[in-house]
């Protein structure tokens, strides 16, 4: 079974992200790479992780310490 249809290729300029709990959170719509069984598929990624890369006076920069 593939998961994933299309396959996973990278992420685009306009991918639907949110900023929640002191992550990063990355998002698809229902049907855009699963089916709708599996629901919305959502990628996390801990701001600490990002640390590096985020405008500290971003939205995502002031969660850091």
């Amino acid at each position: 079974m593939l998961l994933l249809n299309p396959p996973f290729k990278s992420i685009s300029p306009e991918q639907d992200f949110y900023i929640a709990d002191k992550a990063f959170v990355l998002f698809y719509q229902l049907y855009e790479l699963t089916a709708y069984a599996f629901g919305f598929p959502y990628f996390p990624v801990s701001v600490y992780d990002l640390e590096k890369l985020v405008d500290p006076q971003s939205p995502l920069g002031k969660m850091l310490p």
